[in-house]
């Protein structure tokens, strides 16, 4: 047991149930937040990035629209030519055509899981896959070619008929043609190889696995040092020594094919699967229907990961924070991409003003803004951090998972002990001397300002996110459409208005809102829940705001919506 403060403080709530709020406004979203594993730029305003569940999305130079494709399995590559993509690979066999403004799908021979697809015209395209799969189309239908390696293959380029390369699994390199066959030939690693791509003056450029760079220009390949240990999933050319390559955690590099480096990159770092290069602008794309551009700074031009929370001081700066090191700030009543100097995912955030401000994340991550200046600060704990809450003065606490609750002395976070070994979810106050956490097995903790005690409810779900009106109003929210509410005795459930998951609450003017799936948001009236609609198939995670006026709620697809009276 410790103390670290001791006073308490009563915050003075306003009661204003006249003017609840009751609609809301969607200020953006993304269109999906699949993982895009495929890309093919024609030029700035003409590119299409293909990925799971059949998604296509076309760029027409302003914004990302969605085309309807033949099917659901997921699409791992996209080869075009000129201002026009041609031809798509998939999962289940899939080959789709490009035919006017419509995608059909195509008859391929066997039963593969298709991975990458590559053209040189519109009647000479090759596909690859796993088992050692390379499809050809001549002459309006695809055949099989016969090659001597199992392995799966997960890249293919070339530059003429008798220029191709195939890479993949354990390092495979193919190469046809001799005679009209594809051989394999002797690799420097091991890695598993995932792109290549050609610079058109002789020089082919292969990446895989723990950041390998591989280079063919005098015949044989050979390995050259990478800036990175990351995965490289993709590369592409521009022209003679100007190469790009992607991979994880947001990684852009650039260089000749021979001498590379790390590009600064901001805003979401999401794992980078696809790069395409087309009219001098180029595009890279990976998860969470992320698309990132050099023409914004490789900053994304569509971003659909989740945004997990919220802060919204009473100078309306506020500021969301979510996955992959997803940040978006309005300034003047403008959301706009912003970033932080982390990678990790991000997911609470609380603080008295805009520059003063406490967000945590993934892998210990604590950042502390000061004066608008941020700073990371040491943790005691490397884990996931999911929840911080900061009242009066300097006092702070945040928990995450394995029970973790670190309090702030003034210098330092250190470990308090909570007796449970569960993830901890949501950390909210009433003054120091009245913190409450609410986790997993539907366990409730309560710290008076020198130690938690356990708070038993009437449920066994997992407890999400708390409300403090008063020291005898409390309300948390969980799984399985779980409210409870405190009345300063113990908890009891509350008739919910939705099975689905609760996923926040917050009050505002006096009115509880609770947020969860199907986009939706319910306020209590009384005994009774109104329900109000964003009109977004996303899921709501974060909600902050102390007037009806300017109340922000953000979820998946990168969405952000403002509650308006």
């Amino acid at each position: 047991m410790f103390a670290l403060y001791a006073c308490r403080s009563d915050p003075v709530m306003v009661d204003d149930p006249a003017s609840p709020i009751m609609a809301l406004l969607p200020v953006r979203h993304a269109l999906t937040n699949a993982a895009f594993l495929g890309l093919w730029a024609a030029g700035s305003s003409a590119a299409w990035a293909v990925g799971q569940a059949g998604m296509i999305q076309r760029w027409d130079g302003s914004v990302w629209r969605l085309e309807s494709a033949p099917t659901q399995e997921t699409l791992t590559g996209i080869w075009g030519i000129d201002d026009l993509p041609l031809f798509a690979s998939g999962t289940g066999s899939t080959v789709l055509r490009r035919v006017g403004d419509t995608w059909v799908r195509d008859s391929v021979p066997g039963d593969a899981v298709l991975l990458d697809v590559w053209g040189l015209d519109s009647t000479r395209v090759w596909v690859v896959g796993n088992n050692g799969t390379i499809l050809r189309r001549a002459a309006g239908a695809w055949r099989r070619e016969a090659i001597s390696s199992p392995f799966e293959l997960w890249g293919i380029w070339g530059d003429s008929e008798q220029s191709l390369v195939a890479v993949g699994q354990n390092g495979v390199l193919l190469e046809c043609c001799d005679g009209g066959r594809w051989m394999q030939v002797a690799s420097p690693t091991s890695a598993g190889l995932f792109g290549v791509s050609g610079d058109g003056t002789g020089r082919i450029v292969a990446v895989g696995g723990d950041g390998t760079i591989l280079v063919r220009d005098v015949g044989l390949w050979r390995q050259v040092s990478s800036p990175t240990t990351a995965n490289l999933f993709a590369v592409t050319s521009d022209g003679p020594g100007r190469f790009v390559a992607v991979g994880d955690g947001g990684r852009v590099l650039t260089g000749d094919g021979v001498t590379w480096s790390i590009v600064p990159t901001s805003g979401a770092r999401e794992n980078l699967r696809a790069v395409s290069s087309g009219g001098g602008r180029r595009f890279a794309a990976g998860w969470f229907g992320t698309v990132v551009s050099d023409a914004a700074g490789w900053l994304p031009t569509s971003a659909g990961g989740f945004l997990y929370d919220v802060h919204v001081p009473a100078d309306g700066r506020a500021l969301a924070v979510g996955s992959g090191g997803l940040v978006f700030a309005r300034e003047g009543g403008v959301w706009r991409m912003s970033s932080l100097p982390v990678t990790s995912s991000l997911y609470g955030i609380a603080g008295p003003s805009s520059t003063a401000r406490l967000v945590v994340g993934d892998s210990g991550t604590i950042l502390r803004s000061v004066g608008g200046a941020w700073r990371r600060e040491a943790s005691p704990y490397d884990g996931l951090l999911r929840s911080v809450w900061w009242g009066d003065g300097d006092r702070a606490m945040i928990v995450g998972g394995n029970g973790t609750a670190l309090a702030w002395t003034g210098a330092a976070w250190i470990a308090t002990s909570t007796g449970f070994s569960g993830f901890l979810r949501h950390v909210e106050g009433r003054a120091w001397t009245d913190v409450w956490a609410v986790g997993d097995s539907g366990r409730a903790l309560r710290f008076d300002g020198t130690g938690w005690r356990r708070v038993p409810t009437p449920v066994g779900s997992i407890l999400r996110g708390i409300a403090i009106r008063s020291a005898n109003e409390i309300w948390v929210v969980g799984d399985a459409g779980t409210v409870l509410h405190w009345t300063g005795t113990a908890f009891t459930k509350v008739a919910s208005p939705t099975e689905g998951q609760v996923r926040a609450a917050h009050i505002v003017g006096g009115v509880l809102y609770i947020i969860g799936e199907e986009g939706a948001a319910w306020r209590r009236e009384g005994m009774e829940w109104v329900r109000l609609d964003s009109g977004l198939p996303v899921i709501l995670l974060g909600i902050d705001g102390d007037s009806p006026d300017d109340v922000v709620i953000v979820g998946d697809l990168g969405s952000i919506i403002e509650g308006k009276r």
